[in-house]
């Protein structure tokens, strides 16, 4: 690119420069009158550090010295800042807001040298006294513009900065090199920074060559990064990247950090010393070694009593750091304890229960009124009743929100549990948990505790290798098991994933050909062979341990589940890892259904899985060679379910009939229905034992007139409808 080219793009680019420029200073301007308020947030320190460092990077590029110069003395300051050399006061935050008018101006001018008058050079040159006089007499070196975010780091005289391992993943956007960016000069110049010791490419974007445009950028890069560089250095290489680029750089944890981050993540829990157990900063002989000297220097000293923290710290080796931490999780749960003592109630569980059944009735009775008003055709009526009616919805909504409870309470038990396991297994494990936030209702979280704790055992023992293999198969040496929750079109989905062996498919099938579950030679899919593990009796451990190898257990996970209206899926990845899928209903009172009819039979549809209904029934629906029946949706084939067929209802075609599309976790399918009743608050009632195994249906509900209306499982019919053989749908 010559001269002329370079002169054009960053006359074309500078108007962007100066709108991200302006909106970084307003930031600044915020985060100094937040931390008027919170002086030691070490947060709004760090944004404010990141905002000034920012500007100043984005001005380097183009050759905007002052700005450059000016930012530089800002930013050294508030390293200082964030390092706890020095200390905010009022007057220090009314220089910084003084230095951040200055450089908004700068920026407002960039364009503009003449604007720069004399009274402004002065003011500046007096700003930047003040700023050094903070920072007592640390040299500012001149700032260096010629490489992307260049930001001089502050340091004593003497002190050399610390070498450490960054890990850097970066996935740039489609419209990277449109943009005149290039990846590869921010490789080159993190090289320069420090030394490169791995990376690995990612390749799961890069189209075929046919379908690959020269001009779209499809990469991504994880690295290691030895350097004696800081994070904003690193930030500060893809800082004009920012808007095409997913970025993480995460530096290697102490294992003193790793306790502090893990008494942090934990319950609350009030004890300090079953905190430090729990996460395995100290034995619970040595905590009982230790509460026993805290008792015999109490007796001694007439009845004054060490503190246990000191104990810990002086006696079992405990770091102080990681005192300090449960210490404040202790306090901090003492302030909530006694602040939200009086915000809860103690009720019974049968009494809700009693509640909430109350509840269905009334539903059921609020649409029988709703009925009985729209057959007299009295617009008050109707009006009155839709009023009733949506005050009822909110009644249901409320009673129902008062079982839900975050499903994280109860991935929590499982810290322990994993800890104790993999010590006695000897294995090492990085124990995740995502999304523990999502709600569901308490008696279903009572009810999942059991399932989840088998499959965590499972994954544990049968999936996670010992270190010596892991580090053979070219893995970490430590494990990672993640127990993921996340609200999924009216459901939730639970996950537990690890990164070890996977399934053994031919071990599996060669024991169900042993035990006769398959016809010897017989080989059905992957999804049938991983499912085998869930038969009774069914195990591929050589040996019986205290953990497994009895076959019992895995049958019961499933029938656990299954009872609850959910479904259980496993997804293999050999020598990768093996991901477990639970989904299930958000409750199991009421939900708003989707009220359709064939024939002389209602069924509901759980209405967070309608996508939109089509008229495309009849004579529409085609047969496709394998026996499916299906319909063309927008240029796309759509297969669909027919009910009459499926339930053998005694119904003739009719001229016009519906295809209710809906989502699954298979993907999106038809089900063609006669009438479409519309939308109304369902009340879920069992089904009886005669049919209980009717596929496709979930449970059961009586509708305003009396009727019966079956509720539909969508992930069970949708299995049907996409299965090999379906001549049933």
């Amino acid at each position: 690119m010559n001269q002329d080219a370079d002169q054009d793009f960053i006359a074309a680019a500078m108007p962007a420069f100066i709108s991200e420029a302006g909106e970084q200073t307003q930031s600044i301007e915020s985060l100094l009158l937040e931390l008027e308020e919170a002086p030691d947030n070490r947060e709004l320190l760090d944004s404010l550090f990141r905002c000034a460092h920012t500007v100043k990077g984005s001005a380097g590029i183009f050759g905007l010295h002052k700005i450059v110069e000016f930012t530089h003395h800002v930013e050294t300051l508030l390293d200082k800042l964030r390092d706890g050399e020095v200390a905010l006061t009022p007057e220090m935050s009314t220089l910084l807001l003084q230095c951040n008018d200055q450089i908004k101006f700068l920026v407002q001018t960039a364009t503009d040298d003449a604007a720069d008058s004399g009274d402004q050079r002065d003011l500046r040159a007096d700003l930047t006294i003040q700023l050094r006089a903070y920072t007592e007499g640390i040299a500012a070196p001149a700032p260096a513009v010629s490489s992307p975010g260049d930001s001089p780091t502050s340091l004593t005289p003497g002190s050399t900065p610390a070498i450490a391992t960054w890990n850097v993943s970066a996935r740039f956007g489609p419209d990277t090199f449109r943009n005149g960016l290039d990846p590869l000069s921010i490789v080159k110049y993190l090289n320069v920074q420090g030394k490169i010791r791995s990376m690995v490419c990612a390749v799961d974007t890069v189209p075929s060559l046919v379908n690959l445009n020269p001009e779209t950028c499809y990469l991504g890069f994880t690295m290691e990064l030895e350097s004696k560089a800081t994070r904003e250095d690193i930030e500060g290489a893809f800082s004009f990247v920012v808007d095409d680029c997913e970025l993480d750089i995460r530096a290697p944890e102490s294992p003193e950090q790793k306790l502090v981050r893990a008494i942090e993540t934990m319950p609350s829990t009030p004890r300090l010393g079953d905190m430090l157990v729990s996460v395995g900063a100290v034995t619970q002989n040595k905590l009982t070694e230790v509460l026993t000297d805290q008792e015999r220097a109490a007796t001694v000293s007439a009845g004054e009593r060490p503190k246990i923290g000191n104990l810990l710290e002086a006696n079992a080796g405990v770091s102080p750091d990681v005192v300090e931490a449960a210490l404040k999780k202790q306090q901090k749960a003492r302030e909530t304890n006694v602040s939200e003592e009086n915000r809860y109630i103690r009720v019974q569980a049968d009494r809700l229960d009693a509640v909430i059944n109350l509840l269905g009735e009334l539903v059921i009775a609020g649409a029988g009124a709703n009925l009985l008003a729209r057959e007299t055709r009295n617009v008050a009526l109707i009006e009155a009743n839709l009023h009733m009616n949506s005050l009822i919805e909110e009644i249901r909504n409320g009673t129902l929100g008062l079982r839900m409870v975050p499903v994280g309470e109860t991935f929590s038990r499982f810290r322990r549990v994993v800890r104790d396991t993999a010590s006695s297994l000897g294995k090492e494990v990085n124990f995740e948990i995502i999304g523990g936030e999502a709600e569901l209702d308490k008696s279903m979280v009572e009810k999942i505790a059991d399932p989840l704790m088998h499959l965590v055992r499972n994954s544990l023992d049968h999936g996670l290798e010992p270190p010596q293999e892991r580090l053979a198969a070219g893995k970490p040496s430590m494990g990672r098991l993640a127990l993921c929750a996340r609200h999924e079109t009216g459901a939730i989905l639970i996950r537990i994933e690890d990164d070890g062996r996977g399934i053994n498919k031919d071990r599996v099938l060669q024991r169900a050909w042993n035990r006769g579950l398959i016809e010897p030679g017989i080989v059905p899919s992957d999804e049938t062979i991983y499912m085998m593990i869930f038969e009774p009796g069914f195990s591929t451990a050589d040996q019986v341990t205290n953990l497994s190898g009895r076959g019992v257990g895995m049958d019961v996970v499933r029938r656990n589940i299954e009872a609850l209206r959910g479904s259980i899926k496993l997804y293999s990845r050999p020598g990768k890892g093996l991901q477990v899928d639970i989904r299930l209903p958000l409750t199991l009172a009421i939900i708003d259904g989707f009220l359709v009819g064939v024939g002389k039979a209602k069924f509901v549809l759980p209405l967070g899985s309608v996508v939109e209904v089509i008229e495309a029934g009849g004579e529409h629906v085609r047969v496709d060679p394998t026996g499916r029946h299906c319909v063309e949706l927008r240029g796309a084939v759509l297969p669909v379910v027919r009910l009459r067929t499926l339930y053998s209802i005694e119904s003739g075609l009719p001229d016009r009939t519906s295809v209710v599309v809906v989502n699954s976790p298979r993907g999106k399918y038809g089900i063609e229905v006669e009438v479409l009743l519309g939308q109304q608050q369902t009340v879920i009632k069992p089904l009886g034992r005669l049919f209980r195994t009717l596929r496709g249906i979930s449970g059961s509900s009586i509708l305003g007139s009396g009727e019966v209306a079956l509720i539909l499982d969508v992930a069970s019919l949708g299995e049907l409808v996409t299965a090999e053989h379906t001549s049933v749908a």
